[in-house]
C-alpha cells in the first residue's frame, strides 16, 4: 500500500494543531496527507465546517473551499493572521 507525501502538512504542524483544537475539536483526525481534504478528515457536514471555520477565524469560506487540500485551506485561513 502506497500512501501520500505529508510534506505540506508538516510545514504547518502549529496551525494544524490550533485547527484540530478550535474546529475539529470533537474528531481526530490520525493520518492527513497533502492530498486530503477537510471532508476527508472530518464526519462534519459542510454547513458545520464552514459555520466552524467562519467562527473560529472570522473569514467567510465557500463550501468549494472545503474540497481544496487542508494544507491549502490552512494557509488560507491563516492568511493575514497576526503572529502566523
Amino acid at each position: 500500500m502506497e500512501f501520500s507525501s505529508d510534506l505540506e502538512m508538516r510545514k504547518l504542524v502549529s496551525e494544524t494543531r490550533e485547527f484540530f483544537e478550535k474546529v475539529l475539536y470533537d474528531e481526530e483526525p490520525l493520518l492527513v496527507s497533502d492530498e486530503a481534504t477537510i471532508l476527508d478528515v472530518s464526519m462534519s457536514s459542510e454547513e458545520e465546517l464552514v459555520a466552524r471555520c467562519s467562527h473560529c477565524y472570522g473569514k467567510t469560506l465557500s463550501k468549494e473551499d472545503l474540497h481544496q487540500p487542508l494544507w491549502k485551506l490552512l494557509r488560507q485561513l491563516n492568511e493575514g493572521r497576526i503572529g502566523t
